[in-house]
């Protein structure tokens, strides 16, 4: 006779099945390819046969909005709120990792009996509880940080033959990146089918993002044309996708979405519009998105309505029948309605941009009215320039003086979602240390906030990827007047989650590194090794030739900053940050705590 917790088990399975009776979805998100990067739309740089016939059997998305950069663009996407709700306002230095707590996309399809992959480029944190695996998705297949080569990446890796990481740990494969996440892609789709598996994939590619290294047929090619020849290899390769998903009979029953996730970064073909990457302009955020679902959204409908990457959740969940939390409150409006037909799209909404890439830990407070934008279904307000987008789509005539009362709207809009925003974009987030669910977590100066240490220091943006930190500790070898180099460090903020003594691994260069690597850039000069936690401090002398150095620290539960850090190595007392560093709990506290309560006097 079956227990009572055994019946509730198997009444979860089946309502599971039954929530999961939705199309599955695919979204492709590309990187850096913007608007005006597609021969459909007016590209005389790059021909795109199969996008622009997958454009033509979906719904065109002609006016959908990303953020100006790319990890903010996809904090948007994974939980429908601005990215700035979601405590991420950078790409590097402890300002892109995607706030725990907040619900996402693929813990939704997850919870509605999907499987759910992701394959490519994650960029919300590389460390518990913001990778990936902890944030919805079963299937993990990516690159470290905001791309191959960058500090959080596998050590050395490239866009030929690359390291991946699953869940089990880092696994070599064959190919130029590309075609690599997209073979993986069809394998994944190819299974979860014949499994008669519902499934949500986010396929995101790293290409066409720097360096603009294209394929080994275009190897010739540099700079802006390495950046079209990697287009045309994600076009190659999405009808590939396209057409292994038609062979496997699932094409009815599946919704795909493509999109990029800001302005092009070369914006050699841009659609005539102002700006690029980075810009709160039109040609900064104005992307394209298709959305295709055979039988049930038009093909060939081109829509107008202002639309945005924070839409994507509460339609895609609406469009699958995917419950959202019961309390679930999103920026983003549900366009399955539209989609289908059945609705006009929403209008008069406003949308609000943010240039967040403001340096350091500077207060966020000194930035209102810098790099944004305010956009409805006419009009653009950026900075004190006001656009009417319908008659000047290229932004060549402001308006700001003949249209006062409209500036004034947008203005005041801003206004109070700035304030709203504020508090969010003050708390930063924290990555875990000392969880049962991830023993060890592995740091890195990709993830740096500014040094608490020294004055006068580069941070994170001086070593986010490989060749930067490789020509840093080139440069550092050298000895003498011929080492300028400046102080170079930054803290990470963490979270302890049990109190204990914790081992921590520290180096220049890291564990996966050749043994070439480690003694021409990772060896240390005598000098001392210094870890502040908190309040916590240890010290320990470093022996000449050391390639890395371990010390265990007590530490309290709760928050701490973290910074490690060198003596010795630079000239003129200068600091040396160690890039790479990984902490584990390995026992209870080995010396009592103090109780440092004030006591009354008797």
């Amino acid at each position: 006779m079956l227990r009572i917790p055994a019946l509730a088990a198997i009444a979860k399975v089946l309502l599971s099945v039954a929530f999961a009776a939705g199309p599955n979805v695919i979204v492709v998100i590309t990187d850096d390819q913007g608007y005006g990067d597609l021969y459909a739309h007016g590209s005389t740089k790059v021909k795109t046969p199969a996008l622009d016939k997958f454009r033509a059997e979906s719904t065109s998305l002609d006016r959908f909005y990303a953020s100006p950069t790319c990890a903010p663009t996809r904090a948007a996407l994974m939980t429908g709120l601005h990215e700035f709700r979601c405590g991420i306002s950078h790409t590097i230095m402890g300002r892109s990792l995607l706030r725990p707590g907040i619900p996402t996309l693929p813990e939704m399809f997850h919870a509605a009996g999907y499987r759910t992959g992701i394959i490519g480029k994650w960029h919300l944190g590389d460390a518990y509880p913001c990778r990936p695996e902890d944030r919805g998705f079963d299937d993990v297949f990516v690159h470290g940080g905001g791309g191959i080569g960058q500090t959080p990446d596998y050590w050395g890796n490239g866009y030929f033959d690359p390291m991946i990481r699953r869940r089990s740990g880092w696994e070599k494969t064959s190919g130029y990146c590309t075609e690599v996440f997209f073979n993986e892609a069809i394998r994944w789709v190819d299974e979860r089918v014949a499994a008669k598996q519902p499934f949500f994939l986010h396929l995101a590619t790293n290409a066409p993002h720097s360096p603009y290294i294209p394929p080994q047929r275009d190897s010739k090619l540099k700079g802006p044309e390495a950046f079209h020849a990697m287009i045309s290899d994600i076009d190659a390769q999405f009808a590939r996708l396209m057409e292994a998903l038609e062979k496997s009979g699932a094409a009815e029953e599946t919704i795909v979405v493509f999109m990029t996730d800001n302005g092009s970064a070369v914006a050699a073909s841009n659609a005539g519009m102002k700006g690029k990457k980075g810009s709160p302009d039109e040609g900064g955020v104005r992307v394209p998105c298709f959305v295709r679902w055979p039988g049930k959204i038009a093909a060939g409908k081109v829509v107008r309505d202002v639309t945005a990457h924070l839409d994507l959740l509460p339609t895609l969940t609406s469009l699958c029948n995917v419950a959202r939390p019961p309390d679930w409150k999103g920026d983003g409006v549900d366009l399955a309605p539209g989609l289908q037909g059945k609705a006009d799209f929403p209008k008069n909404r406003l949308l609000f941009t943010q240039a967040g890439r403001w340096p350091g830990d500077e207060a966020a407070g000194r930035f209102r009215g810098q790099d944004f934008s305010v956009r409805d279904d006419r009009w653009c307000l950026v900075g004190l320039e006001l656009y009417d987008l319908l008659a000047d789509p290229g932004q060549k005539t402001n308006l700001f003086v003949e249209h006062q009362a409209e500036a004034q709207r947008l203005l005041a809009g801003y206004g109070r979602w700035w304030d709203e925003v504020l508090p969010a974009v003050r708390e930063p987030v924290r990555y875990i240390v000392g969880a049962e669910a991830a023993p060890v977590v592995h740091l890195t100066a990709h993830d740096w906030w500014p040094s608490k240490e020294a004055d006068e220091v580069r941070g994170a943006e001086s070593v986010f990827n490989h060749g930067q930190i490789r020509t840093l500790l080139k440069a550092a070898q050298v000895a003498g007047t011929r080492n300028p180099l400046p102080s170079t460090s930054g803290h990470w903020k963490l979270q302890v989650a049990r109190e204990g003594n914790y081992e921590i691994v520290f180096s220049l260069v890291p564990p996966e590194a050749s043994p070439e690597d480690r003694r021409a850039l990772g060896r240390l000069r005598p000098g001392v090794a210094h870890v502040r936690a908190g309040q916590e401090e240890a010290k320990m002398a470093v022996q000449d030739g050391a390639t890395s150095l371990k010390v265990p620290l007590d530490l309290d539960a709760g928050p701490i900053d973290l910074e490690v850090w060198f003596d010795g190595q630079l000239l003129n007392d200068r600091i040396l940050g160690a890039f790479f560093v990984s902490l584990e709990r390995k026992s209870d506290r080995k010396a009592p705590k103090l109780d440092l309560k004030p006591r009354p006097v008797k």
